[in-house]
């Protein structure tokens, strides 16, 4: 088949994500099994790039950018001229333009139109958007636990066209030629993902002093940047470091590479993801550190997920304070039994969500074949 992949930052570009970064995970994986793949991004972000990052089958077509409703036109035309058997938009209400959704929603293409939700709505304005989409949408792929259990107790009628396909690690675990870290003489732990609120970095920053006043010994590595123009954010953050005490015991590590990502997660103790929302299977950042086998502490999940089991593979408190993480972080630096058992469990949930798995259920939607839209 040959699938068009819609985001505007997709990599190499000035600013990229966990959308960006999966669409590049899920081309690689559909080309992996034969399928050719073309990525339609934007000028405003994407790096010009026409080899698809050196991907076999994997093309790069860029649409001028700031992408408005003129923009999906232009997709169209794309879709026509190349005879896409798919063309699939990798959707948060965030990442488009309120035209451009709108223009989504309403268009017709000369092949399936289809919309992988990552995130289903914002404000209320976006929530109508977001109904226009699905409307507007021949299939609809829930990326995530979340917007199945909203679809279900709010838009049922939407479920019969909708297939649950998560995501998976953006990360690679390091292979044979892995970049060593050197990791220090006290307990490492790690933070993996972007900065922004609703991260719980100020929770972590409260729980390390904390920690710290107990005369625990380790050190925190804070790994991945802002969002874009989010300088502010970041050195305010730095600052907020410093202003608790914790500049001797804390680094904020910001953009590196993958390799390196992927060695200081490898070299953890475990790794605290504390989300404002709750764990839910949208985080990238969770799913690469399952992926390399980490225990992960964090928040109660957001909705409920049979497939996480707490204390088994996975570790969370009843109550996402300092005091309720406090014991569990106590144990798993001096318990080493309770660490390699949630390892264990997060290696074996980790299959679930193997990109080889998520193409080939990509790969039974798009055959199932219907009428453009």
């Amino acid at each position: 088949m040959l699938i068009g992949i819609i985001c505007q930052n997709f990599p190499p570009a000035s600013f990229e994500g966990g959308i960006s970064h999966y669409s590049l995970r899920l081309a690689r994986a559909l080309t992996d099994r034969s399928h050719e793949v073309i990525a339609i991004t934007s000028t405003e972000f994407t790096k010009p790039n026409d080899k698809g990052d050196g991907i076999p089958g994997l093309q790069i077509k860029l649409v001028q950018g700031p992408w408005n409703h003129q923009s999906v036109r232009e997709i169209g035309k794309i879709a026509f001229a190349n005879k896409l058997d798919a063309l699939v938009l990798q959707y948060s209400p965030a990442s488009f333009k309120l035209s451009f959704r709108l223009m989504w929603g309403l268009i017709r293409f000369p092949c399936p139109k289809i919309t992988a939700f990552h995130t289903l709505w914002g404000g209320k304005f976006d929530r109508l958007v977001g109904i226009l989409t699905m409307m507007g949408s021949k299939k609809i792929i829930a990326t995530n636990s979340e917007i199945m259990t909203l679809l279900e107790r709010h838009l049922p009628i939407f479920l019969q066209k909708t297939y649950w396909i998560p995501i998976g690690s953006n990360i690679e675990p390091p292979g044979k030629k892995a970049i060593e870290v050197t990791a220090p003489k006290e307990h490492l732990l790690c933070y993996f993902g972007m900065l922004y609120p609703g991260k719980g970095l100020s929770l972590i920053l409260d729980v390390l002093r904390e920690l710290k006043k107990r005369g625990f010994l380790f050190r925190f590595k804070f790994i991945g940047g802002g969002m874009l123009r989010s300088h502010v954010y970041e050195e305010n953050f730095r600052k907020e470091i410093a202003a608790k005490g914790l500049q001797d015991t804390v680094e904020h590590l910001g953009l590196i590479t993958a390799e390196e990502v992927s060695s200081w997660i490898k070299a953890s103790r475990f790794i605290f993801l504390p989300y404002d929302s709750g764990l839910s299977d949208r985080r990238g950042s969770f799913m690469a550190a399952i992926a390399h086998g980490k225990a992960v502490l964090t928040t109660p999940p957001a909705v409920k997920m049979a497939f996480l089991k707490n204390g088994f593979n996975v570790l969370w408190p009843e109550e996402p304070s300092v005091e309720g993480f406090l014991p569990l972080i106590q144990r798993l630096l001096c318990d080493d039994g309770l660490p390699a058992k949630i390892e264990k469990g997060a290696e074996e949930l980790s299959r679930q969500f193997r990109w080889e798995k998520i193409a080939r259920d990509y790969e039974l939607v798009l055959h199932q074949r219907s009428s453009g839209s």
